[in-house]
């Protein structure tokens, strides 16, 4: 009795599904009218701002989302594209008005204009679905989205916030210019750092230099191996240091311990060496010109020319 009893259920459950051509026809219907329109919120909605959909989860007139912003009810967002389920009709909206995010650089503030993407996520009573409700999903939307058909319709609502992009402070550019001196100034504190490291490296190793035959065995090998390097770009110079140099030291079983040491420390030398070298060279073609500084006041850790 009991399994008469569970299989009928099963059955009616099935029935009670919408078959996949009633489906997608409601949600070509849908598509017909709410994809590419103009909507305006109802509650508050959240988004990342990041370049990706941020979930907002829609109960009723309650919603759940980890979006980092916030949106006021009456935000302007269109509908780029929608999803039926079987109790759940997702909304893929973007907003139309940017946001102005900040971010620290050093002592500077400077800010990037982003766009905001959001998943509207509504669920839906599965009779609606199910008998091809049209307009009972529409009216089950009305309490968090209000639809136009035109941007100019939305934005004459009286339920628009009326939410603009704040401005960027007043001398923006003045900052901007600041901040590209900054920069260049930084990295060239950096390469300087490098040439005087390499100054001294060189010459310390140039003081040591042994006649012993191992040693200097090891000296041209560690200089051909740093020879088979592609330096050539400031990357490839800054992205090493002095003591990661060239590939490992090769091993040859036919040397005994004492060899292999002076070996191998003539081998250190001699890539150590050639890349102080090819540093002393090449570095100070890394540099960059620094641009002029605007008149005005400067933040308080710029450094100065």
């Amino acid at each position: 009795m009991r399994r008469s009893t569970c299989a009928a259920a099963a059955v009616l459950a099935l029935v009670a599904l919408p078959t996949p051509t009633q489906a997608r026809d409601l949600e070509d219907s849908l598509a017909s009218r709410w994809r590419g329109a103009w909507v305006l919120t109802a509650i508050d909605t959240y988004s990342d701002c990041g370049g990706i959909h941020t979930n907002n989860l829609v109960h009723g007139s309650l919603v759940e989302s980890r979006g980092h912003f916030r949106f006021k009810p009456g935000e302007l967002a269109q509908v780029k594209d929608l999803d039926l389920k079987h109790a759940k009709l997702e909304l893929s909206l973007t907003l139309p008005e940017s946001l102005l995010v900040s971010y620290q650089d050093g002592p500077f503030t400077l800010y990037n204009e982003v766009r905001c993407l959001m998943d509207f996520d509504v669920e839906l009573p599965r009779s609606l679905v199910k008998d091809d409700d049209l307009k009972g999903i529409e009216d089950a939307l009305q309490p968090v989205l209000k639809r136009f058909e035109s941007q100019e319709q939305a934005t004459a609502s009286r339920f628009w916030n009326r939410r603009q992009r704040e401005p960027y402070p007043e001398d923006y550019d003045r900052t901007l210019a600041q901040h590209a001196a900054w920069k260049a100034q930084q990295g060239n504190a950096v390469i300087q750092a490098r040439i005087d490291q390499a100054t001294e490296e060189t010459a310390r190793i140039a003081n040591r230099v042994s006649s012993d035959p191992d040693y200097l065995k090891g000296l041209s090998a560690g200089i051909e191996a740093v020879k088979a390097m592609d330096l050539s770009r400031c990357g490839d110079l800054l992205g090493r240091d002095f003591n990661n140099i060239a590939p490992k030291v090769p091993q040859f079983a036919s040397f005994i311990n004492d060899t292999a040491t002076r070996f191998q420390h003539g081998y250190q030398d001699g890539a150590r060496l050639l890349f102080g070298l090819e540093s002393l060279q090449r570095l100070p073609q890394c540099m960059v010109p620094v641009p002029e500084i605007p008149q005005g006041p400067e933040p308080s850790d710029l450094p100065r020319r």
